[in-house]
């Protein structure tokens, strides 16, 4: 506008030539124009502040959720450990049986020190009985087994629901075992048919062969 100006005093433009007013409009243009470009960049920088804001509340809600999850996940299976073993607790009786053969079997249960261990004896036919001993783990349900061929098989089981209807235990380890390729127990799964009716699949480990041994028991009526 002032270059105009200058050149109309000048005598170079014509105040009110044609190209002058085509000028003056197009100049009087270019200041809303510029104007609202600039107000449409600062919307547009707070968009994007805004979305990495939000980008930014996103990731520290996925992470306070996550924590949430582990924490309260040992909460919950410590919540199912407790109702599985109670279950292991209600077992206390004597129980008798068949083997997969149809051999006579027979094991009995013990609620023992407290209420914060479940020994059974197990008694296979033509063998020696068989001891193990349940008790809680943290969030599991961890057994020592004693056996007839002088090792002691360790195994835990973390419930994976509510409605506890077998607990499989897996092997941790043993004590007086020479090597793996030793015969071992190294399995065992509990199947709680009913509460008079009892399932036990024990896994007989030896030289990287496995051998189930299945037994079903029915509660003794006195």
């Amino acid at each position: 506008m002032v270059a105009v100006s200058a050149l109309t005093r000048c005598g170079f433009w014509p105040q009110e030539s044609p190209f002058a007013r085509v000028f003056h409009f197009a100049a009087s243009g270019v200041k809303p124009l510029i104007s609202r470009r600039i107000t449409i960049l600062k919307v547009a920088t707070s968009c994007a502040v805004l979305f990495q804001e939000v980008l930014v509340l996103r990731r520290e809600l996925s992470l306070l959720l996550l924590l949430v999850s582990f924490i309260a996940l040992p909460v919950w299976a410590g919540t199912r450990s407790a109702t599985a073993f109670k279950k292991l607790q209600l077992l206390a009786d004597d129980w008798e049986g068949k083997d997969a053969h149809g051999r006579v079997a027979k094991t009995s249960f013990k609620v023992l020190a407290s209420g914060t261990a479940v020994m059974e004896t197990l008694s296979p036919s033509g063998m020696e009985e068989m001891v193990t001993l349940y008790s809680m783990d943290g969030d599991g349900i961890a057994l020592v087994h004693y056996c007839p061929t002088n090792n002691r098989p360790r195994m835990r089981v973390v419930p994976d629901s509510d409605d506890i209807k077998e607990l499989s235990f897996d092997f941790e380890g043993a004590g007086n075992l020479k090597s793996p390729s030793t015969g071992h127990q190294h399995h065992l799964v509990l199947r709680f048919d009913d509460a008079d009716h009892l399932t036990e699949t024990w896994t007989w480990r030896e030289d990287g062969k496995d051998i189930p041994m299945l037994f079903h028991f029915t509660r003794k009526k006195n």
